[in-house]
């Protein structure tokens, strides 16, 4: 029998945000860090329509556990690696990687200002880094409210422990010497919930 996975509401949010990432920067290969990674899930959907090197990225060894056991089941062929290590302290050369991609993660980071330096490290010239949290622009307005309805009293909480947005990330970013970045919001007129960084 199956066993239950974190985040499975979620789900149906993890390939559009895959496809909007893949229409917004066309990037089909090289490598690409899934940082934050938990169970996987964005990393594998972007995996299915890409032929990218995954790098699946958490300091937690069971969530690594749990990304290893999704990408053993979801069958994709593409070259992957499962790597223990802290945002704050990436085990990669600099200019490593193509795209990084990490959802959900940044609220829990220890150093937000140093995670957001290391990925930028890493980042090739001419990659992209796509960090926050939101479910994207390709998600339907009706998944949309039932979707951010179930989980209003969470982000309420996260608020607390730093759950930014708009001028928070600006503020951030600010504290990071980064230049080249712009914050991307899920719907129109709304605060951005992403951060884009290009190299």
């Amino acid at each position: 029998m199956m066993k239950p996975k974190p985040f499975m509401h979620l789900l149906p949010v993890y390939p559009l945000i895959a496809q909007q990432i893949l229409d917004d920067y066309q990037i089909t290969g090289g490598k690409c860090l899934d940082i934050g990674t938990g169970p996987g899930f964005l990393g594998i959907e972007l995996a299915k329509i890409t032929e990218l090197e995954m790098y699946f990225v958490d300091l937690d060894p069971e969530a690594l556990k749990t990304a290893r056991e999704n990408v053993k089941e979801s069958g994709i062929t593409n070259t992957v690696h499962f790597v223990g290590a802290d945002v704050t302290a990436l085990p990669f050369q600099d200019d490593f990687s193509d795209l990084v991609i990490s959802r959900g993660s940044l609220w829990f980071w220890k150093d937000q200002v140093k995670g957001l330096q290391e990925i930028y490290r890493v980042l090739k010239t001419g990659g992209t880094a796509y960090v926050g949290g939101g479910l994207g622009r390709y998600t339907p307005s009706s998944m949309r409210k039932r979707l951010q309805g179930k989980n209003r009293r969470q982000l309420d909480e996260k608020e607390k422990q730093g759950f930014l947005k708009g001028d928070k990330l600006e503020e951030l970013l600010s504290k990071t010497g980064i230049e080249k970045y712009r914050l991307v919001s899920d719907e129109e007129g709304e605060p951005g919930h992403w951060i884009e960084m290009t190299k």
